[in-house]
Order: C-alpha cells, then sequence, then structure tokens
C-alpha cells in the first residue's frame, strides 16, 4: 500500500479519496503504528521499497560483494548495482564472504535462499541458508561506502508520518 497525496495505491489499483477519508485514514494508520511496532516496520518497509526489485536475472548477473552478515552488493553487467539487505543476519556471511544459489527460473529473487560457502578440506562445502531480501538499486558509489565500513552497524532511521490536517478545517471555513 502506498498513500500519496489523495490517492491510495493497493496492488496496483489507484483509489481516489476525499480529504475527510484521507485525514481519518492517516488517523487511523498513525495509530495503528503506535500500537504495533511490526506493522509498522512492514508499512515502512513497503515505503521504502518503492524503487526495490523483487528479482534479478542471473545472466546479467556480473559479480557480488559481502558486507556483513546482512548486507550484500550485486553488480550486474553494465552500470547496475543493487544492495540486497537480508531480513535476517545470516550468521558467517561476512567471515565466509562467499555463497552458492540455485534457481530453475534464471532469476533471483526475495523469497529465495542463498547457501553459505565454507573451506572443508580440499573443497568447498555448503553451510547456513539464509532468505535473501528485496534488491535496492544503489549507486557505485553508495556500494563503495558501503564496502569501506563494513565494521559499523547501519542504523535505520524511520520514516517521519506526514502530520494530519485539522479534522475540521475545510467544514468550519464553509459553516462560517
Amino acid at each position: 500500500m502506498l498513500v500519496s497525496g489523495q490517492h491510495i495505491v493497493i496492488e496496483g489499483e489507484c483509489i481516489m479519496i476525499n480529504r475527510m477519508h484521507f485525514l481519518v485514514l492517516t488517523i487511523g494508520l498513525s495509530g495503528l503504528l503506535a500500537v504495533t511496532p511490526s506493522l509498522a516496520d512492514e508499512v515502512v518497509d513497503e515505503i521504502d521499497d518503492v524503487n526495490a526489485k523483487n528479482c534479478i536475472r542471473v545472466r546479467s548477473l556480473r559479480s557480488t560483494k559481502v558486507v556483513d552478515d546482512l548486507n550484500i552488493i550485486f553488480y550486474m553487467v553494465g552500470s547496475t548495482t543493487y544492495h540486497n539487505i537480508l531480513p535476517r543476519q545470516c550468521h558467517g556471511l561476512k567471515r565466509e564472504g562467499r555463497f552458492s544459489y540455485k534457481t530453475s527460473t534464471g532469476s533471483l529473487c526475495s523469497l529465495d535462499t542463498i547457501r553459505l560457502l565454507y573451506q572443508a578440506g580440499s573443497g568447498l562445502q555448503e553451510g547456513n541458508a539464509c532468505r535473501l531480501g528485496k534488491f535496492h538499486p544503489i549507486s557505485k558509489e553508495d556500494a563503495a561506502a558501503l564496502l569501506e565500513k563494513p565494521d559499523e552497524p547501519l542504523e535505520a532511521k524511520p520514516i517521519p508520518l506526514p502530520e494530519p490536517e485539522e479534522i475540521g478545517k475545510d467544514s468550519d471555513e464553509s459553516g462560517a
């Protein structure tokens, strides 16, 4: 769900609403977010994911760099770079620095899993399985900045909600 001005987009459908409905929805959503932090995280994720992709084509994948146990940079053929933020910490990913994946569709998607690869004797062995997140397009400069400071935890900053307009403002002006 994406709320923008007086339009609401829900799974590709755009719905026009009047100002009062928008205000009630905004106030209700604000109260709901205050009561359920996990839902607040999901809404922030939805807003943040506007430009994110669910899948990338494996044929277009040039290389990857592991940043830490939560972040991987995917370098594509051409100039596109994606930052994948795993939904959960993948213990050992930073230490091992490599992973494998299997796909039957030719795409690597946010619901797919990667497997850590670790040295076992004279070969590589698959380890922990970790689910991928969405693929966020980033600049090469941002990717380099992520790789320069891998030991510092990334800080998620909340997105402030828009201030709701005064409830009776329109009706007071028309009735006076």
